[in-house]
C-alpha cells in the first residue's frame, strides 16, 4: 500500500515540475511505461522496481516502503 501511495506522490512531484507524460515519467523513474501504468493499476511493485525508483528520484533505500502521508511534498 505504501509503495503505490508513495509512487503517486513522486508522480505528483514530477507533475509540479511539468512532467506529465507516462513515457517521460517512466523513463525518469528507470522503468518501462507499461510497467508504470500496471503499478498504478494495482500490479505488485517489486523490491527491484522500488529500489530503482528510489535511486532515480534520489530517495534513500526503503523510502517507498514508508508511510509519508503526513509529510509535505518537500523531501
Amino acid at each position: 500500500m505504501n509503495r503505490r501511495a508513495n509512487l503517486r506522490t513522486i508522480l505528483d512531484e514530477l507533475a509540479v515540475d511539468g512532467i506529465t507524460g507516462a513515457v517521460t515519467r517512466a523513463s525518469i523513474l528507470g522503468i518501462d511505461d507499461r510497467e508504470l501504468l500496471a503499478m498504478l493499476r494495482g500490479k505488485y511493485i517489486s523490491n527491484e522496481a522500488a529500489r530503482e525508483i528510489e535511486w532515480a528520484m534520489q530517495r534513500r533505500e526503503g523510502w517507498l516502503d514508508e508511510d509519508h502521508r503526513r509529510e509535505t511534498l518537500d523531501h
